[in-house]
């Protein structure tokens, strides 16, 4: 018999992941910043929730499914992926680069919000792109210079990134009004606006 090279015996929640870090939880979201170390790989873990998952640089990894074949997936940064709620996998890092990303779990109470109006950029220079869109969920990069301002509205979840790393997670329960580089001081940002929209 073959060995798994995969074993998924023993699962934890991914709360109990240790490369899974939960910077945020209310009753409507969980949000993680995940970096997995180069050639390493995840304990087996289960995702309870639907989730969205936005990459942090480019990235090659093996998915490992407790009830199925391991896939490999190819990643560029900024890439977008909804899940489905169910998965157990481990998950192997191939590159010699960290595999950082941001998952956000959709909570079941996450259909009672309304969302908020379209970000958009109010001073100095900047841009505001839509790159993932959902039912409940869009996402939105924002890229701005140090004069830029924009204004974005919540409820929504916003990561301050800075080159290939994720430096700030945090809520925004309205409208934040003028936003910029200080998210973090970083000049770019994804904003996960959330709700049903108006």
């Amino acid at each position: 018999m073959r060995q798994n090279q995969y074993p998924c015996e023993d699962v934890v929640p991914i709360e109990e992941e240790p490369r899974h870090h939960l910077v945020f939880v209310n009753e409507f979201v969980r949000a993680f910043a995940v970096e997995i170390a180069p050639r390493e790989r995840s304990l087996c873990h289960h995702h309870a929730h639907d989730y969205l998952m936005y990459v942090v640089g480019d990235a090659q990894i093996v998915s490992a499914p407790r009830d199925g074949e391991p896939r490999t997936h190819t990643y560029h940064d900024g890439d977008c992926e909804l899940s489905p709620a169910g998965l157990v996998h481990v998950v192997e890092n191939l590159r010699v680069t960290a595999f950082r990303n941001v998952v956000l779990e959709l909570l079941p109470r996450l259909g009672k919000l309304q969302r908020g109006t379209e970000p958009r950029i109010v001073a100095g220079n900047g841009t505001v792109q839509a790159i993932f869109h959902e039912e409940l969920v869009t996402v939105w990069a924002l890229e701005m210079k140090a004069d830029g301002r924009a204004e974005v509205y919540g409820p929504a979840i916003v990561a301050a990134l800075n080159a290939d790393s994720v430096k700030g997670i945090s809520w925004i329960a309205g409208e934040r009004g003028p936003a910029g580089p200080d998210l973090g001081r970083s000049a770019r940002a994804v904003l996960f606006q959330l709700g049903r929209p108006e």
